[in-house]
C-alpha cells in the first residue's frame, strides 16, 4: 500500500489539474466561450478608461512572431504591464485576444474604448487581436472560426451590420495590421459573408 500511495497522490493531482484546466472561469457572449480576465490574473481595473458604445468590429494582430513559447496567460499579463508602464493606457489595448489554438480570451472590458499606437480613434470599435505576426504566420482554421463565432455573437448583441467588420489598416494608413495573411479573409469577403450567413 505504501508503494502505491505516492502514485495515487500524483494521479489524483494530475486529474485535479486537468479538471481545473477544463473548468477555467469563463464568460459567454451569445454562447461563445471566452476565458475571463481571472484566468490570466489581470491587474485590477483603475481610472483612465473611456466609456463607449460598440458600433464596429476591428481586427488586429500582435505584430510580433508568437509560437506559443510562453503561456497565453503570461503573455497577456506582460502586455498589460507594458501598456500601463510604457504607454499612457489604463489596460491591455484589445477587448478580445485569440491565441494559436483559437481560444478567445477577455482583454479590456468591452464597455471601455480600446487603444492603438496609430492615428485612428478606436472609440466604438470592438477590438479583436490574433496573437502573432500575420504578415509572416498563417491563420489557422480554428483561429478563423473563432473570429467568425465571436463576430456573429457581437453583431447579434449590438445589432451590427457585418459590413462593419474591418481591419486596423482600413482606419490607419501607417500600418499593415492585421497582416496580409489575416486581412485577405476580409478582402475576399470570407469573414463578412460567413457572418451574414450565420445571422440569417
Amino acid at each position: 500500500m505504501k508503494f502505491y500511495l505516492p502514485f495515487l497522490i500524483s494521479l489524483s493531482a494530475l486529474l485535479l489539474g486537468c479538471a481545473a484546466t477544463r473548468d477555467m472561469p469563463s464568460i459567454e457572449i451569445g454562447g461563445v466561450k471566452i476565458y475571463s480576465r481571472e484566468n490570466w490574473h489581470s491587474l485590477p481595473i483603475h481610472s483612465g478608461y473611456r466609456a463607449h458604445q460598440i458600433k464596429k468590429i476591428t481586427l488586429h494582430h500582435g505584430g510580433v512572431i508568437f509560437n506559443g513559447e510562453k503561456p497565453t496567460s503570461q503573455y497577456l499579463r506582460n502586455l498589460q504591464v507594458w501598456s500601463r508602464r510604457e504607454r499612457p493606457w489604463p489596460d491591455i489595448p484589445y477587448h478580445f485576444i485569440i491565441d494559436l489554438a483559437g481560444k478567445i480570451w477577455q482583454g479590456r472590458p468591452l464597455q471601455y474604448a480600446g487603444d492603438t499606437n496609430t492615428e485612428y480613434d478606436p472609440t466604438g470599435h470592438a477590438l479583436i487581436v490574433l496573437l502573432g505576426n500575420y504578415e509572416v504566420q498563417q491563420v489557422s482554421p480554428r483561429q478563423l472560426q473563432a473570429i467568425i463565432d465571436l463576430s456573429v455573437a457581437l453583431c447579434r448583441k449590438y445589432r451590427l451590420d457585418p459590413a462593419e467588420i474591418r481591419g486596423h489598416k482600413d482606419y490607419a494608413k501607417t500600418t499593415d495590421c492585421p497582416g496580409k495573411n489575416l486581412y485577405r479573409y476580409l478582402a475576399d469577403g470570407t469573414i463578412v459573408n460567413e457572418v451574414k450567413k450565420r445571422l440569417r
